[in-house]
């Protein structure tokens, strides 16, 4: 059942978050900057393809591929294909519609480009080791649920040096489901986890707060431009990891 509307002062908030054995947290733009992240690897690839074409304008290269995002990933990567898969059928679409040559041999070049360029721009957000070292010294436990191709995540979890601190991943592209389409209470049974039992934490509103509360879950929105709010636990709401670490104490 959905969390009740209930006003709390900040010390019953703590004690009600403290009270949780599992810690769960999105990926993309909570734990790290993937937005920037993608968009930079992005921006490397479309110089790449202008360089190649001189007569390609970069700028509308930008617009087709936010088009071609947009309906792409209505999925949510559920339908259980690899990051290379996908990032492929974007570039194959990207230069088809530019009228530009589409081998192989192009699109792994242009693969390799984005892929390094990710990583080199892959930056935790402020606060997270600090805060996930915290809960491991409490004893708790911490499931990651996220968007996304499984091998993408589990690399991206590597390459950040998270996996240490992270006992599940679970992605949808695992599970099959979006986050909107029952993604939480799959997540629940496979782990035998009690909904009661757990807080999240996700930036997104309608895709990590709005479901997981659905589901019973207790949780939190990152949201790093309007501040914390502690009064209610049907709208908990911080703006950075620190302030949920001070939670804990």
């Amino acid at each position: 059942m959905p969390q009740n509307t209930q006003d709390l002062d900040p010390d019953t908030i703590r004690t009600l978050v403290l009270s949780k054995t599992w810690f769960g947290f999105d990926l993309d733009d909570t734990l790290h900057e993937f937005r920037r992240a993608s968009a930079h690897a992005s921006s490397v690839v479309f110089t790449a393809i202008h360089e190649e074409n001189p007569s390609v304008n970069i700028d509308d290269l930008k617009t087709s591929y936010r088009d071609i995002l947009v309906s792409t990933t209505a999925g949510a990567f559920a339908d259980g294909r690899t990051s290379t898969e996908y990032r492929r059928e974007r570039f194959s679409l990207l230069l088809r519609a530019h009228g530009l040559e589409v081998s192989m041999e192009r699109l792994d070049r242009l693969l390799e480009v984005y892929k390094v360029n990710l990583r080199a721009a892959l930056t935790l957000k402020p606060g997270v080791l600090q805060l996930l070292q915290r809960i491991k010294s409490l004893g708790k436990k911490v499931i990651v649920v996220t968007e996304g191709p499984q091998d993408a995540q589990r690399w991206t979890v590597e390459e950040l040096g998270l996996r240490p601190y992270i006992d599940v991943l679970v992605t949808t592209n695992e599970i099959g489901q979006s986050k909107v389409d029952g993604l939480f209470p799959a997540v629940l049974e496979r782990y035998g986890i009690f909904a009661s039992d757990m807080v999240y934490v996700g930036d997104n509103e309608k895709r990590d707060v709005v479901p997981a509360r659905a589901a019973g879950i207790l949780a939190v929105l990152y949201d790093e431009k309007r501040g914390c709010w502690f009064e209610d636990r049907a709208a908990l709401r911080v703006d950075s990891l620190a302030k949920l670490e001070d939670l804990l104490g």
